[in-house]
């Protein structure tokens, strides 16, 4: 998922570090998952956002996390780490694009029951990707998810980018 920046963000988020460094990335395992201490707080803030959606009403950092979880799933399906042959993971990334723009818009942030579907479907699904893409895997798809945003900020969108406005 990528978007176009809002006017109050500035220039000053490509300077924040990433989340992750080289030096993680190449010592972690390029066997093991993230270890389940690392992995169940990821899922549960993603189900927690997911049923707040169903809900509608996602906190701007609820949407933030599914934005978190779909454009780190969104990298690693690029990557080649694991298959969408039903297009789970798309309908997740477009249903949470769409809470985005409805954001972006001062609109309430509600899906309808197929978008919702999508979104638990998504979650059960990330939940077992973390359990099965190895720990090495998830943080090189999380540095790249951070770089292709920042290019986003500073070079703006491109051809096939979905629009969503970020506070």
């Amino acid at each position: 998922m990528t978007g176009l920046m809002n006017k109050v963000v500035d220039k000053s988020y490509l300077t924040f570090p990433y989340q992750y460094t080289k030096a993680q990335e190449l010592t972690a395992s390029a066997i093991k998952p993230l270890h389940k201490r690392k992995r169940d707080p990821l899922v549960v803030a993603v189900l927690a956002a997911i049923a707040a959606a169903a809900e509608g009403s996602p906190s701007v950092e609820q949407w933030r996390v599914l934005a978190d979880a779909s454009n780190i799933a969104e990298t690693m399906l690029t990557l080649g780490l694991f298959d969408d042959p039903d297009l789970l993971f798309t309908d997740a990334v477009n249903a949470v694009a769409d809470l985005g723009r409805l954001h972006g818009h001062g609109l309430p942030m509600r899906l309808d029951a197929e978008q919702q579907s999508h979104l638990v479907e998504f979650g059960e699904a990330y939940e077992q990707l973390l359990a099965q893409v190895s720990e090495r895997n998830y943080i090189h798809a999380h540095r790249a998810t951070e770089r292709r945003l920042r290019e986003l900020l500073m070079n703006g969108p491109a051809a096939g980018d979905i629009e969503f406005i970020v506070n």
